[in-house]
């Protein structure tokens, strides 16, 4: 549901970094190209198609950026890169108070390679994200991309901890938490489809903010799609506090 601003996928450094954007290691070497991040508001005004020009001469194919408006359409007719809108991103936060509720088909995941119902879940996760909305990026790309995600957040170098709900001893939801300052996050989450409607999503939120808690938590962010209507009602519903949307593009070079 939710992705951090480091990347999604494992084991990340930056090889090279400037004032507006910043080239990602893990992401240069899974695609085989350049790819980077540019950094926040670097678009908004007329020293965007400058950015632009410099990125393409960096040869950077793919570029990721987040606004707080939609571009301008004036700024998509460049000569450099295409954009897409992969994603609009309702930033969700929540204050937490003591909370001790912990279902007792929830546990923490122990070993330290996910299993196979655990993998596809995360898969299943990532196909509702950016990756799976960019049309560039095919669904096996997209599968290899979070296998590695949760391969990473069980071995700790991720997340914090992950978090399953089991019955009749497979894994059907999930959650990746990682804390940090007194703040929380939940960058992965997902329940298997079928046992969608059956308080699981409710009984994961309720032991992730629990384990957050004993960690010293004491605010919650989060965020999910805004064509999610259904996910949005449920987090206004448990407590979360809905932010103004956030834009997320993927810039591909022309």
């Amino acid at each position: 549901m939710f992705f951090l601003s480091s990347s999604p996928h494992g084991c990340i450094h930056y090889s090279f970094m400037s004032e507006q954007f910043e080239i990602i290691s893990w992401d240069t070497d899974f695609f085989n190209f350049n790819v980077a991040r540019l950094k926040a508001d670097t678009l908004k005004d007329r020293k965007g198609l400058t950015l632009l020009e410099e990125i393409y001469n960096e040869d950077i194919k793919l570029a990721y950026y987040v606004s707080e408006n939609p571009l301008s359409e004036s700024l998509k007719e460049n000569p450099f890169y295409k954009f897409y809108l992969v994603m609009t991103r309702i930033p969700i936060v929540k204050q937490l108070n003591e909370v001790n509720d912990f279902h007792r088909n929830i546990s923490f995941y122990s070993d330290d390679y996910p299993d196979e119902d655990l993998i596809k879940l995360a898969q299943l996760a990532g196909a509702q994200g950016r990756f799976g909305n960019d049309p560039n990026i095919t669904k096996e790309q997209c599968d290899e991309i979070f296998e590695n995600y949760i391969i990473n957040s069980v071995n700790k170098k991720m997340a914090t901890e992950v978090l399953v709900y089991r019955e009749n001893e497979r894994i059907i939801g999930f959650s990746t938490l990682k804390v940090g300052n007194g703040i929380g996050y939940a960058p992965l989450f997902a329940v298997a489809r079928e046992y969608e409607g059956k308080g699981i999503s409710f009984a994961l939120m309720r032991a992730a903010e629990s384990v957050m808690f004993s960690k010293g938590v004491t605010k919650v962010l989060s965020g999910t799609q805004n064509l999610n209507k259904k996910a949005l009602a449920i987090y206004k519903r448990y407590g979360f506090e809905l932010k103004e949307p956030e834009y997320v593009y993927h810039l591909w070079q022309k």
